[in-house]
C-alpha cells in the first residue's frame, strides 16, 4: 500500500484546502522528507487527514467515529482526501463533514465517507460499506494500518523502559494482542458459569419430589373406588330428584293459592273505595248523547263573549281614531299657517337679498372698471415672477463680479480704486469699457514703474555683492599680506600702497558689506515679488473683464424683458433688493382683482338665487292658503290637546292627518261590523239553549245546569275509566290463578306427593346424599391432582437430568480450557500469546536493526517471558539489560522495533509509506546520521518516510520538508522545500 496524494480542508489549524502530492517533485524523488513546523503547529493534523479519509477515524481522538471537534473553528464543512494505491490498481477515499444551512452555527451534520476507482466511479457512498472495501483493498484494519504505517517508535522506547506490569499493557496495545487477554478472561468467565449453571441444575433435580410406587397404586385403585361411589350416590340423587321437584311444586301451587285469595279480597276492597268515582263515571255516560249541543251551546257562548268584547274594542278603537283625526286636523292647519307666515318672512327677505346683491355686484364692478390695467396679471404673473426672479439673479452675479473685480483692483491700485464706481447698474457696457480701459491702463503704468524698480535693486544687489566678494578675497590672502614691501606692487592687484600689509585686515567692513548686500537682496526680492504679484493680478483683471461684459449685457437683457412686461401694467422695474416686495405687491394686485370679479360673480349669482326663491316662496304660500281653505272643520264635541311647540313639517302633518282619516274611516267600519256579529251570535245562543232545554226534559237530568255538572273533564273520565278496567281485569287474573293453583293442587294430592313434616324429612335426606357427593368429588380431585403432578415431576426429572448430562459434558470442556488459558484477569493466555508474539517482532526488529547499528541486537530474556535484553556484537555477544543503552542507542532499537511491528503488522500487505512522530531530539549527530541512513536506505526498497520532528539539526539534515508555518489568528498554512520551480 502506497500514498500518493493527501488532500485536506479547514482540519483543526490548517484552514483552507491543502495538498501534499507524494507522486510530483521534491517528494516523489525523496526516501525521506520531513514534516516540520513549531509545536501546535498541525503537524500531526496531516496524519489525521490520512486516517479520517481512509478509516473516519483519527488517533488523537480515540474510538471517536467521525470527531465532532476536528472541524477548524468557525468553518461550515471540512473534508480529508487520500489516493492510495495497491496491487489492484489507484483508489481514491474521501470523508466530509458539514454543518446545517452552510453555515458556522448550524447544526453538525452527520459525515459522509466515499471510494473511488482510478476512472472517478464510485464504489461506495455508505460509511459501512466503506469502512469493508477499504479493509479489502488494504488488507488492514483500523488498528493494523496504525501499527504498520504509523510507526510507534515513541511506545517502543517507553516498553524498553517500563516495568514488568507495564511492559505487559504496553506490548499489548503495540502488537495488538488484547484479543487474548480477552480469551484467557472468557474461558475464566465460562467455566465458572458453567460450573454454577452445574450446581444449580443438580440443585433444581434434587428438590423435584415424586411418589413411591405403592403411593401411587394406592392413589389409582382410591379413585377407581370413588368412581363407583360416585355413580351409586348419582343413582340415588336421580332416584329422588323427581319427589322432590313435586313437594316444590307443591308447595309453590299453595303459595299461588294463598296470594291469589289476597289478590281477590284486596281488588273487592278497592272496588268499594272506587264506588263514588264509578257512579260519576256512570253519569257521565249519560251526558254523552248530550255532548253535540253542550260543546255548540259552550260554542255559542264563548262566540258571543267573543263578539262583546270585539264590539268593544272596536268602539274604542273608533273613538280613539276620531280624537287623532281631529288632533292631525288641528296640528296641520297650524302646521299649514304657520309654513304660511314663515313663506311670507322668506319673501320679503329673498326681496331684500336681491337688493343687497345687486349693490355688492354694483360697487364690484365699479373697482373692477377703476382697476382695469390689473385685468391680465393673472395671464402674466407666471411670467413676471419670473423674469423678476431672473433679474435678480443676473443683478446678483453682476454686483458680486463688479465685487471682486473691485477688491482685486482696491489691493494693487488702491488710490486708484477709489474712482471706479461703486455698481454697474445704470453704466451702459461702453461706459464700461471706457472705466475698465482707464483703470487697466493705470495697472500697466505701475507694472512699468515696478519693472524699473526691479532692475534697479537688481543692479544695486550685483554691486553689493561684488565689492563684498572682493572684500571677501583680500581677506582671504592674509597668509601673503607679510609679503608686501611698501613701494613695490602687489602681485595681485598692482597696488605700491600697502596698508593691511602688517595684517591688520578690515573684518569690520566685511560685516557691514554683508548686511548691506543682505539688504540689497531683500529689496530685490520685493521687488521681484510686487512686479509678479501686480502682474498676476492684472491678468487676472483682464480674465474677469469678459465675465463682466457677460454679466452687463444679461442684467441689461433681463431688465428690458421685465420693462417690455410691467409696461401694460404701468409698473416700473423694482431697484436693486426691491425684487422680492416687488414680485409680492404683484401678486397681491392679481390676487385682489380676481377677488373683486369672484365678488362680482358671487353677487349676480345669489341675486338670481334670491330672485328664484322669492318667486318659489310666493307660490309655495298661495299652495298652502288653498290647502288650509280645503281642510275640514274641527268637530266642536271634542276635547282637543294644545298644540305642540315643535310642528312638524306641513307633508308631514299632512302625512299625518291622511293616515288619521283613513284610521278613522277603518275603525268605524270594523265597528260596525262587530256590532253585526254581536247581534247574530247572541241570536244562535238562545236556539242552542233552547234546544237543549227540550232534551233535557226528556233525561234524568233535571236541569240544564244538572246535566253541565254531570259531564266530566274527558282526562278525569279517561282516569276513572282506566282505573275500572284495571280492576276488572285483575279480579279475572285472580280468579284464573286461584282455580289453576287449586287444579295443581289436587293434581298433586292424587300422586301421593309428600307434604309438611314428611316433605322437610325427604328434603334433608336429599340435601345429605349432595353432601356426600360433594365430598367425594373433592377427594377424587385431590387423588387426580397429586398422580398428575407426579406424572409431570417425573417429565421434568427426566428432562433435568439430560440437561444436567450436557452441563457437565461442557463443565469438562471449559475446565480444561481454563486450566490451559483461564485466569480472572487473562494474564496467563495473553503472556503465552505475547511471547510468541514478541519473539516474531523481535527478528523482524533485528533485520532493521542490522542496518542500523552492527553492534547490537534484540533478544529475549530467558528468565523474565516479556523482557527483552540487547546483545552486544563487539564484547562476545554479551547480553545487556537495555536500560544500559545511551540515549540514541535506545533510540535505534526502538526504531527498529517500531519498523519491524510495522512488517508484523502489514506481514501479508506490503507498506510503502511509512510515518514516524518525534524522537531524534535525544540523537548525537553520529547516531542520528545512522539513523536517517538506515531511513533513507528503506528507498531501496521503494518505501517512503515521512518524519514528523521540530528538531533543527533534523531539519537541516533532510532537505525534501512539509514545512507547517503558524499564521495569526490559530491558522497555519503548508510549504514545500525545496520548492521547485516550473
Amino acid at each position: 500500500m502506497k500514498i500518493r496524494q493527501i488532500r485536506l480542508k479547514n482540519l483543526n489549524s490548517l484552514k483552507g484546502p491543502h495538498e501534499i502530492d507524494l507522486t510530483a517533485e521534491p517528494l516523489a524523488s525523496a526516501g525521506l522528507f520531513a514534516i516540520t513546523g513549531p509545536t501546535g503547529a498541525g503537524k500531526t493534523t496531516l496524519l489525521d487527514a490520512v486516517t479520517l479519509a481512509l478509516y473516519g477515524r483519527a488517533a488523537r481522538y480515540g474510538t471517536e467515529s467521525n470527531p465532532k471537534h476536528v472541524m477548524t473553528h468557525h468553518c461550515s464543512e471540512c473534508s480529508a482526501e487520500v489516493e492510495f494505491e495497491v496491487s489492484s490498481g489507484v483508489y481514491r477515499a474521501v470523508w466530509e463533514r458539514r454543518r446545517a444551512r452552510n453555515q458556522a452555527d448550524g447544526k453538525l451534520q452527520p459525515a459522509k465517507r466515499y471510494l473511488y476507482d482510478s476512472l472517478g466511479k464510485p464504489l461506495t457512498q455508505l460509511i459501512g460499506e466503506a469502512n469493508l472495501k477499504i479493509q479489502e483493498l488494504l488488507g488492514l484494519t483500523y488498528d493494523q494500518f496504525l501499527r504498520s504505517t504509523l510507526l510507534a517508535q515513541g511506545d517502543f522506547a517507553q516498553f524498553l523502559t517500563a516495568k514488568a506490569n507495564e511492559r505487559a499493557e504496553l506490548l499489548e496495545s503495540l502488537t495488538g494482542t488484547a484479543v487474548y487477554s480477552r480469551l484467557g478472561r472468557l474461558a475464566y468467565d465460562r467455566f465458572n458459569k458453567c460450573k454454577i449453571e452445574l450446581t444449580t441444575n443438580q440443585e433444581g433435580l434434587d428438590e423435584i419430589e415424586i411418589l413411591d410406587d405403592d403411593e401411587c397404586e394406592k392413589l389409582k385403585a382410591g379413585i377407581e373406588q370413588g368412581d363407583q361411589q360416585r355413580k351409586e350416590l348419582t343413582a340415588k340423587l336421580d332416584a329422588g330428584s323427581e319427589m322432590l321437584r313435586k313437594i316444590i311444586n307443591l308447595k309453590e301451587a299453595r303459595k299461588k293459592e294463598n296470594e291469589a285469595a289476597d289478590g281477590q279480597a284486596e281488588i273487592t276492597i278497592e272496588r268499594e273505595n272506587a264506588k263514588a268515582d264509578l257512579e260519576r263515571l256512570r253519569l257521565h255516560s249519560l251526558t254523552v248523547p248530550f255532548a253535540g249541543d253542550l260543546g255548540r251551546l259552550e260554542a255559542a257562548d264563548s262566540n258571543l263573549k267573543d263578539a262583546l268584547a270585539a264590539s268593544e274594542q272596536a268602539e274604542a278603537d273608533h273613538a280613539t281614531a276620531r280624537e287623532e283625526q281631529s288632533a292631525a286636523n288641528q296640528v296641520l292647519r297650524a302646521a299649514i299657517q304657520t309654513a304660511i307666515a314663515t313663506a311670507q318672512r322668506e319673501t320679503k327677505e329673498s326681496g331684500e337679498a336681491v337688493a343687497r346683491e345687486a349693490l355688492t355686484a354694483s360697487k364690484a364692478r365699479e373697482w373692477l372698471d377703476d382697476h382695469q390695467h390689473d385685468a391680465g396679471l393673472a395671464d402674466q404673473l407666471v411670467d413676471l415672477v419670473a423674469a423678476i426672479g431672473e433679474l435678480k439673479r443676473e443683478r446678483g452675479t453682476l454686483s458680486t463680479n463688479w465685487s471682486d473685480w473691485s477688491q482685486a483692483a482696491s489691493e494693487i491700485l488702491p488710490d486708484n480704486a477709489i474712482t471706479l464706481p461703486e455698481c454697474l447698474e445704470p453704466i451702459e457696457e461702453s461706459e464700461l469699457d471706457r472705466v475698465l480701459d482707464e483703470f487697466l491702463d493705470q495697472v500697466g503704468d505701475k507694472q512699468k514703474t515696478l519693472k524699473a524698480l526691479r532692475k534697479k535693486s537688481g543692479k544695486q544687489l550685483e554691486r553689493q555683492a561684488e565689492r563684498l566678494a572682493k572684500a571677501r578675497l583680500v581677506a582671504s590672502h592674509e597668509d601673503h599680506r607679510h609679503d608686501l614691501t611698501n613701494g613695490e606692487p602687489c602681485p595681485l592687484c598692482g597696488a605700491l600702497e600697502h596698508p593691511y600689509a602688517e595684517g591688520a585686515a578690515p573684518s569690520h567692513k566685511i560685516a557691514d558689506l554683508e548686511t548691506e548686500a543682505g539688504k540689497a537682496k531683500d529689496e530685490d526680492e520685493r521687488a521681484r515679488t510686487a512686479e509678479k504679484a501686480l502682474a498676476r493680478t492684472a491678468q487676472e483683471l483682464t480674465d474677469a473683464r469678459q465675465a463682466l461684459n457677460t454679466s452687463l449685457r444679461e442684467f441689461a437683457t433681463r431688465l428690458k424683458t421685465l420693462e417690455t412686461l410691467l409696461e401694460p401694467f404701468a409698473a416700473r422695474t423694482p431697484r436693486s433688493g426691491d425684487e422680492d416686495a416687488f414680485r409680492e405687491e404683484l401678486q397681491e394686485r392679481e390676487q385682489t382683482y380676481r377677488e373683486h370679479c369672484d365678488s362680482e360673480m358671487t353677487a349676480k349669482t345669489s341675486q338670481s338665487d334670491f330672485e328664484r326663491k322669492a318667486k318659489a316662496v310666493a307660490s309655495d304660500a298661495e299652495a298652502l292658503q288653498k290647502k288650509f281653505d280645503n281642510l275640514p272643520p274641527l268637530p266642536e264635541d271634542l276635547e282637543l290637546e294644545p298644540i305642540p311647540e315643535d310642528l312638524p313639517t306641513v307633508p308631514h302633518s299632512e302625512q299625518i292627518h291622511t293616515e288619521a282619516v283613513q284610521l278613522e274611516k277603518t275603525t268605524s267600519t270594523q265597528a260596525s261590523d262587530h256590532r253585526k256579529y254581536k247581534d247574530k251570535a247572541a241570536a244562535a245562543l238562545d236556539e242552542v239553549k233552547k234546544k237543549l232545554r227540550t232534551a233535557v226534559d226528556q233525561s234524568e237530568f233535571e236541569t240544564l245546569d244538572e246535566l253541565r255538572d254531570a259531564r266530566l273533564a274527558p282526562e278525569v273520565a279517561q282516569e276513572i275509566d282506566e282505573r275500572d278496567n284495571r280492576l276488572t281485569q285483575r279480579a279475572t287474573t285472580a280468579n284464573a290463578l286461584l282455580e289453576q293453583a287449586q287444579k295443581d293442587i289436587a293434581e298433586l294430592l292424587e300422586q301421593d306427593v309428600l307434604e309438611n313434616q314428611e316433605a322437610e324429612t325427604f328434603t334433608a335426606a336429599q340435601d345429605q346424599l349432595k353432601e356426600q357427593q360433594e365430598t367425594l368429588l373433592k377427594e377424587q380431585t385431590h387423588r387426580c391432582t397429586r398422580l398428575a403432578t407426579d406424572n409431570s415431576n417425573r417429565e421434568q426429572r427426566q428432562s433435568k437430568e439430560e440437561a444436567l448430562e450436557k452441563n457437565r459434558k461442557d463443565f469438562d470442556v471449559w475446565s480444561q480450557l481454563a486450566e490451559l488459558i483461564g485466569s480472572r484477569d487473562g494474564i496467563r493466555f495473553s503472556r503465552h500469546a505475547q511471547g510468541i508474539s514478541l519473539e516474531i517482532l523481535t527478528r523482524y526488529a533485528n533485520q532493521h536493526l542490522a542496518r542500523l547499528s552492527d553492534r547490537y541486537r534484540i533478544c529475549r530474556d530467558e528468565e523474565e517471558e516479556l523482557n527483552l535484553l540487547i546483545a552486544d556484537l563487539h564484547q562476545a555477544d554479551v547480553r545487556r539489560p537495555m536500560a544500559s543503552l545511551s540515549g540514541g542507542e535506545s533510540f535505534l532499537v526502538s526504531l527498529a522495533l517500531a519498523l519491524g511491528l510495522s512488517e508484523l503488522a502489514g506481514r501479508t500487505v506490503r507498506i510503502d509509506s511509512l510515518f514516524i512522530d518525534e524522537g531524534f531530539g535525544s540523537l548525537d549527530p553520529e547516531t542520528l546520521e545512522i539513523a536517517i541512513a538506515a531511513m533513507e536506505s528503506l528507498r531501496q526498497d521503494d518505501k517512503t518516510v515521512g518524519v514528523i520532528s521540530h528538531v533543527g539539526v533534523l531539519k537541516e539534515r533532510i532537505a525534501t520538508q512539509i514545512v507547517v508555518e503558524k499564521q495569526s489568528g490559530g491558522i497555519s498554512q503548508l510549504r514545500i522545500l525545496p520548492e521547485v520551480t516550473p
